[in-house]
């Protein structure tokens, strides 16, 4: 182990890996990275691997345009692999509430020059061949969309960011933040202290508790999310379209021969990392194929596949939701050279090396090169949330990201 570095990041997933290749590259910084699993083992490679183009603002439009290219660039940039799909997507509504959503989405869209355009049931049935119309209101076909396998990402950015000199220490906890007169000034191991005067916290669904070594509060929650991957199936083939069905929050895309499908529930799981113990490992997360199997019978309607299909994989990970919905990253207003990468809102590893770079300039330049207040942790100053309240906003976000009333 070392004894010191510029940087000491907390947390090898995506958002942290991103954020370690960039100060390598950007400042040619010394930079650590530490996770107490395996490297980018955790959460990020179960996620769904979707990219949606199309957000509710035009700074969040902004940044995953931007991923997007880094997505198409990863392997010329970074030397690893990264395999990706630009198969579009299909936005469904089946009320006339969310069809008035899609026509400001469309709105949005095209005033940030995005592919979209509203299309008939019958046509997005043409495009795609396992959607029914039956009971569609509206559909909005984005050509932007892309999805990507998840694996690749948290240990392609490490791989690459090693390559450029970083330090990569897997299986290794954090005991303790150093402070001294409100600043850090290193992190504590089981191999020793490393002097540092900045650190990141993204630990992902161990946020607060690194967070918790500093006497530092931030509200988000670990929650959690469950998807299947079906067996091969005629017919699905790796260029169809993604489908997100708004008001049931269900999502399918192409994967491996077959289908990746799953649903942000109205009522999720939410988890105390600290009660689960040290060797708790998102692997072990418990399941729940019951919700699966209602998000089916839900959208039966329109993707009569999922209740027919066989599953190859049921998986599942722990992202953290937070209460407006949007990340948390750049400095805490509580601690000098204390930041914060994590607050994913189901939608970090598509935005992951957007974020990462940003946040390498945040701390490079001293600001991150765009207006990212909405995310900064100085936006929690003076709120209070008790863990219900903080539960159930987080619970809205959860359901309610593709943006349905």
């Amino acid at each position: 182990m070392i004894d010191s570095a510029d940087v000491v990041i907390v947390g090898a997933g995506r958002l942290g890996a991103a954020t370690a290749y960039y100060l390598t590259k950007q400042g040619g910084l010394r930079v650590t990275l530490l996770d107490q699993h395996e490297i980018g083992s955790q959460t990020s490679p179960r996620a769904a691997g979707m990219v949606s183009c199309l957000r509710k603002s035009e700074i969040m439009i902004t940044l995953i345009t931007d991923a997007c290219r880094k997505i198409e660039g990863f392997t010329d940039e970074t030397g690893q692999p990264l395999d990706w799909v630009g198969s579009g997507s299909l936005k469904i509504a089946r009320r006339p509430t969310d069809a008035d959503v899609l026509q400001e989405d469309l709105n949005r869209g095209r005033a940030t020059g995005l592919d979209v355009e509203l299309i008939s049931p019958e046509q997005a049935g043409a495009l795609h061949p396992f959607l029914r119309s039956r009971g569609i209101e509206a559909v909005l076909r984005i050509g932007d969309d892309r999805y990507f396998n998840p694996a690749q990402v948290a240990t392609g950015y490490a791989a690459a960011a090693a390559a450029n000199g970083a330090r990569i220490h897997a299986n290794t906890r954090v005991l303790g933040i150093d402070i001294e007169a409100s600043r850090v000034m290193g992190v504590s191991t089981p191999m020793g202290k490393i002097r540092t005067g900045a650190v990141i916290d993204a630990a992902g669904a161990w946020t607060r508790m690194v967070a918790g070594l500093s006497n530092i509060n931030v509200p988000l929650v670990p929650t959690r999310q469950q998807l299947i991957v079906t067996e091969e199936l005629p017919g699905a083939v790796a260029d169809l379209p993604m489908i997100r069905i708004m008001d049931a929050a269900v999502y399918m895309r192409p994967c491996l021969g077959g289908f990746l499908w799953g649903v942000y529930e109205e009522h999720p799981r939410f988890f105390d990392m600290q009660s689960l113990g040290t060797d708790f490992d998102i692997k072990d997360m418990p399941l729940d194929r019951a919700v699966l199997d209602a998000a089916a019978a839900e959208v039966a309607d329109q993707l009569p596949v999922l209740q027919t299909a066989q599953p190859r994989e049921f998986r599942g990970g722990i992202p953290t939701m937070t209460a407006d919905g949007h990340h948390v990253l750049g400095p805490s207003p509580d601690l000098r050279g204390f930041f914060f990468a994590s607050g994913c809102n189901v939608a970090g590893l598509s935005i992951a090396p957007a974020l990462g770079e940003k946040l390498a300039s945040w701390i490079i330049d001293g600001k991150p090169g765009i207006d990212l207040s909405c995310m900064a942790p100085a936006r929690f100053a003076g709120l209070e949330w008790s863990e219900e309240e903080l539960q159930r906003a987080a619970a809205w976000q959860y359901r309610h990201f593709y943006g349905a009333v």
